[in-house]
């Protein structure tokens, strides 16, 4: 299969049942005020050569913003840890905003730190998590035991797109809460689905955010930012405001610069869970693992992602994003603000990659 068609089936996966991504989420507004200008700004840190591509990827993308009506996006391209190029349409490369699940590839290193220095793997149930649930004053049910980190990790855990919180919905003012959705996934019964089916469900990234407060006996955002963000260069990255309690699985917000700093870094083409993923948490059948997807390119391998958040509201914001690394480590990202289809990410995924 080219790789046209893994980013259109994995795009198809992804995106009909993708929460967070795939749960309507009241938002007020932008966590940053967008700014006025639609001319390209470069990065204040030193420029790389551009490679010759550059210029056809940021005029694919004014060209899909155009042909769609979309008004405030924000670009960046990167290799090698240099941002090569970025720029703004009534949104500055270099401000934050809501990067809503491309937050999940955050909590998929993250907790992969966490594993990589303590007594758990990928492999490690619910069971074997006990004592880091009991420090967060919870106990899963018997049903969970045997569920492991990377059926979590992949979303085949048999948790639904939609979860049912029973008795809990009288007693939180926030359903979507990373603990109340962690524990409702982990609790109550009417959850509990049968394993190994992709399913994608924003509930599996916050039991990981949940667990990584557990864990490291810190706050989800400030660990993390520690360990992945700041050794990455994404020094601006926060998780803060009114998504903040998407957390693990949506709650980020940071530039597009900063977030390919991210990609650049973590998802570079020597990194282990590139040269070999299944050693890590993923799931061959629909190439998801730790937060993106991931695609054989032979050689090499190609990552990405999408965030949505979408209202049925007309006048609140609604917030997209999405982003891929080549097996060469060029990388691109790209936010913006408005509610799209799903055919339209998997038609700017295609444009991007035909440009570079």
């Amino acid at each position: 299969m080219g790789l046209r068609k893994l980013l259109a089936s994995a795009l198809l996966l992804g995106g009909f049942a993708l929460a967070g991504t795939g749960v309507v989420m009241g938002l007020d507004g932008p966590l940053a005020t967008a700014l006025d200008g639609s001319g390209a700004r470069k990065s204040a840190e030193p420029q790389a050569a551009e490679p010759v591509g550059t210029a056809r990827v940021e005029a694919a993308w004014r060209s899909w913003m155009d042909r769609h009506g979309v008004t405030s996006s924000s670009l960046a391209i990167g290799r090698d840890g240099v941002i090569l190029h970025s720029a703004g349409q009534k949104r500055s490369p270099q401000m934050a905003y809501p990067m809503a699940s491309l937050s999940k590839a955050v909590t998929g290193m993250c907790l992969n730190q966490l594993l990589k220095d303590g007594p758990y793997t990928w492999q490690s149930t619910v069971a074997d998590l006990a004592p880091e649930f009991a420090r967060m004053n919870f106990t899963p049910a018997d049903e969970m035991a045997g569920l492991t980190l990377e059926q979590i990790a992949t979303h085949t855990s048999g948790l639904p797109e939609k979860l049912a919180y029973g008795k809990m919905s009288t007693r939180s003012r926030n359903l979507s809460s990373q603990p109340t959705m962690a524990k409702a996934a982990l609790k109550e019964a009417a959850n509990f689905g049968p394993r190994g089916s992709y399913v994608y469900s924003n509930s599996n990234y916050a039991i990981l955010g949940f667990l990584i407060e557990a864990m490291s006996g810190k706050y989800y955002g400030d660990y993390c930012k520690e360990q992945i963000m700041v050794p990455a260069g994404a020094d601006q990255a926060t998780v803060a405001g009114r998504m903040s309690y998407a957390a693990g699985y949506g709650g980020w917000a940071l530039s597009v610069e900063d977030y390919a700093r991210f990609a650049m870094h973590w998802f570079a083409p020597e990194q282990p869970w590139m040269t070999a993923p299944a050693q890590f948490a993923y799931d061959r059948s629909v190439h998801y693992g730790m937060g993106v997807h991931v695609l054989p390119a032979h050689p090499g391998t190609f990552v990405r992602h999408t965030g949505r958040w979408t209202h049925k509201d007309p006048r609140k914001p609604n917030i997209g994003a999405l982003f891929f690394v080549r097996p060469d480590g060029l990388t691109v990202v790209a936010s913006w603000d408005g509610s799209l289809d799903w055919d339209l990410y998997n038609e700017l995924f295609q444009d991007l990659q035909d440009a570079v």
